[in-house]
């Protein structure tokens, strides 16, 4: 529930105003608006002065986290973002759903452990961040791993998903033991996200605990994302149900995240944040899409907003192929495996609720991208299934619309 017991907010939006609940007051869209899909606007009032982020100091020399002593040089075509911050001032925390029924089997079946074992130092030792985060460049590794465990340490929410999500990797590695693993991976993260909505999300989040809110997010997400394609027990409607459950706990934490971003760039995490920033605002490049974008013009069924929504979807998955299938061999190329759900634009994601068969199509080039990243753990044979249920599910009438896809998995299959 999102709605509690609160002091009035004064300076909150309109439409929190107007159901009497309290707003966090974060701009241009608060929390509340966009969990919601609420419209979000504020009265009139004097913009808010920024200023420009400066280079990121080296951290503390009494910190227990370096910076990445390399970066990637810099690419005059492609000049890094522009980054303006206010004043850091805490933001609500967001609760999160109980994620025990999306496993097989219910972790009550587990026995009762204690709250360090020998399963978990095993869990502890076996995992790597760098299979969890593959679209982290090498520069990034050791930055990122450091400040993982350093967070961890001080978050035990964090330190539950951590292990949670080794435990989901080693099912996939060691497939005698993967009912186990499995079992404890659904345990540890029932636990962690019990914790968090004990903790973190009852709290502000503030530049103490912003870092390890953002590293939480993104570990669920990918364990959830894990789960999702991995199962084969349901139809396609069933899976886009299930989909669509992830989706509305992915943007939710991304609001999260969005909500904190200036806390998180004057914490600990911001080299981390920028980086991703530059290459999350990387414009499409090819012209692997453009015959999706053609169809979705000359649509006579899809509003203009529709159509926006659509070429929104489509652009994110370009850029997916642009790294994918061009000559870019850096890890990063995987990026919109995972950031193309939460990226996607609240339009297109509506249309993917009503199951508009132009919006599914567009799934089905995500589809392909699953399955050119088929090397990653939690990604397998998905892209190959999904694309295959997307195609049965549609019909024939829509194969000119998949025509492009199917013909590049049918190459990688001959």
């Amino acid at each position: 529930m999102l709605r509690r017991s609160h002091k009035k907010s004064r300076a909150g939006c309109l439409e929190c105003k107007r159901r009497h609940v309290k707003c966090d007051e974060q701009r241009p869209r608060c929390i509340i608006c966009t969990l919601s899909d609420r419209e979000c606007g504020y009265p009139p009032q004097t913009a808010s002065i920024t200023k420009e982020l400066p280079t990121p100091p080296a951290p503390s020399t009494t910190s227990t986290v370096s910076a990445p002593s390399t970066a990637t040089a810099p690419n005059p075509s492609n000049p890094p973002p522009t980054i303006t911050t206010r004043d850091a001032c805490p933001v609500a925390g967001v609760p999160l759903p109980e994620l025990a029924s999306r496993g097989s089997k219910s972790p009550s079946a587990a026995q009762p452990s204690p709250e360090v074992n020998l399963g978990h130092m095993e869990l502890l030792i076996l995992f790597n961040f760098a299979e969890h985060a593959p679209e982290l460049n090498v520069e990034m590794h050791e930055f990122s791993s450091s400040l993982l465990f350093k967070c961890a340490l001080e978050a035990p929410y964090l330190m539950h998903q951590i292990l949670a999500v080794s435990a989901r990797r080693q099912a996939v590695l060691k497939p005698d033991r993967a009912d186990y693993f499995l079992e404890h991976a659904m345990h540890l993260q029932t636990k962690g996200v019990s914790i968090y909505n004990g903790t973190a999300a009852k709290a502000q989040i503030d530049q103490t605990n912003c870092a390890a809110l953002l590293l939480f997010c993104s570990l669920l997400g990918r364990h959830l994302l894990a789960d999702l394609l991995a199962k084969r027990d349901a139809d396609f409607d069933t899976f886009l149900t299930r989909f669509l459950e992830l989706l509305s706990i992915s943007r939710g934490l991304m609001a999260m995240s969005v909500a904190a971003w200036d806390l998180l760039l004057q914490s600990d995490i911001r080299h981390l944040v920028i980086w991703a920033l530059g290459i999350a605002q990387t414009a499409p490049q090819g012209n692997h899409c453009a015959g999706l974008q053609r169809l979705v013009a000359e649509s006579k069924d899809l509003t203009p907003n529709a159509k926006e929504a659509c070429m929104g979807a489509i652009a994110c998955l370009q850029v997916g192929f642009d790294s994918l299938l061009g000559p870019d061999t850096r890890n990063q190329r995987f990026l919109m495996v995972f950031m193309w759900a939460p990226a996607m634009p609240h339009e297109f994601a509506d249309l993917l609720s009503q199951r508009r068969p132009e919006a599914l199509a567009i799934m089905g080039y995500w589809a392909l991208l699953l399955h050119r990243s088929r090397e990653l753990w939690h990604v397998a044979d998905s892209g190959s299934y999904l694309l295959n249920s997307i195609s049965q599910h549609l019909g024939q009438s829509w194969e000119q619309w998949l025509s492009w896809p199917l013909s590049m998995l049918a190459a990688d299959s001959g």
